[in-house]
């Protein structure tokens, strides 16, 4: 996970942020206890979005408190907690994806970059054993989407084999959210398209970087072809992959959180193209109707209009 999972805070209430914001820190808080201070540099909005929906489908009771913030110890801060296993599952899928991380860029970086990685391994490396032992099969598909991803890069693979890897892992975390089979299918199809959506917003957003390294990325053969219109036909793909998700998010029996993840789901996602693909751009108020609507695209008038085959649009 990356971070992108984040709400669009100007739609929420004032009691819905402070909600939210007591998860982020109930989620630095255990993962601070289970391992240790530096732990917390590994915290992400991905993870808390993992929280909420683990306490949200599993129903666990959670209870919030004031207490001095770890981190800023002047200041108090809202801590939620709860007795289940949301705060610690979360912890754990964000220690194991952290690490994974680490190594993908030992694997693929520069020599500077590649040495820092080396130094956090070595740092975060008890961290990651410990959360090994406790979700050893998510362990096990973490090394299995590392090795997926590096023989997709290998291979210059299209866009759907690139994305598969982060994908396959995202709907494995997910279905292991609850015991129906008809909420695990649900989250199986929520959790891979959800993973697809990062990858490519993740690969998007490194473009410029990877273009200048000449490093692997899915979106680069479509940027050579189209240099000023690259962002309309990734705008486009990510929003055929945020509908799927949705489609599979509304079939979800929330108990909790609702109108936080909602918020997720329909706004942040919107958000989170639109400043990660249209920096330098006019943002096109087709493609993000929900923001045009709340006045949201301050650059309405466009002038980027590019249209793609079939057999580009993978």
């Amino acid at each position: 996970m990356f971070g992108y999972l984040r709400p669009d805070e100007e739609e929420l209430k004032k009691r819905e942020i402070t909600l939210y914001r007591s998860v982020y820190c109930g989620l630095c808080r255990e993962m601070g206890r289970r391992y240790g201070v530096l732990s917390r540099l590994l915290l992400s909005y991905d993870g808390t979005v993992l929280a909420m929906l683990t306490l949200s489908l599993r129903e666990e009771s959670c209870t919030v408190r004031r207490r001095h913030c770890p981190c800023q110890p002047w200041k108090r801060c809202l801590f939620c907690g709860s007795q289940g296993e949301a705060f610690t599952f979360a912890g754990a899928i964000s220690v194991l994806l952290a690490y994974g991380k680490l190594l993908d860029t030992i694997a693929d970086d520069g020599f500077w970059k590649k040495t820092i990685a080396r130094f956090l391994c070595f740092l975060f490396r008890r961290n990651y054993r410990k959360a090994a032992a406790a979700y050893p099969d998510a362990a096990d598909k973490m090394q299995e989407m590392l090795r997926s991803q590096q023989a997709a890069e290998k291979a210059n693979a299209s866009i759907d084999r690139a994305a598969d890897a982060t994908a396959v892992f995202t709907s494995f975390v997910c279905e292991s959210l609850s015991e129906d089979s008809a909420v695990r299918e649900v989250l199986r199809v929520f959790g891979y398209q959800t993973g697809r959506w990062i990858y490519l917003m993740d690969a998007a957003d490194d473009l410029p970087g990877d273009l200048r390294k000449n490093r692997f990325n899915p979106f680069r053969q479509v940027y050579l072809k189209y240099p000023q219109g690259y962002e309309i036909y990734a705008g486009e793909v990510l929003q055929q992959t945020a509908s799927q998700l949705r489609l599979a998010y509304e079939l979800l029996p929330l108990h909790s959180f609702r109108d936080i993840l909602d918020n997720v789901i329909y706004d942040g996602l919107e958000i989170r193209q639109a400043e990660c693909l249209f920096r330098k751009h006019s943002q096109p108020s087709d493609l993000y109707p929900r923001l045009a609507r709340r006045g949201r695209l301050p650059r309405e008038e466009g002038d980027m209009t590019y249209s793609f085959g079939k057999e580009e649009m993978i």
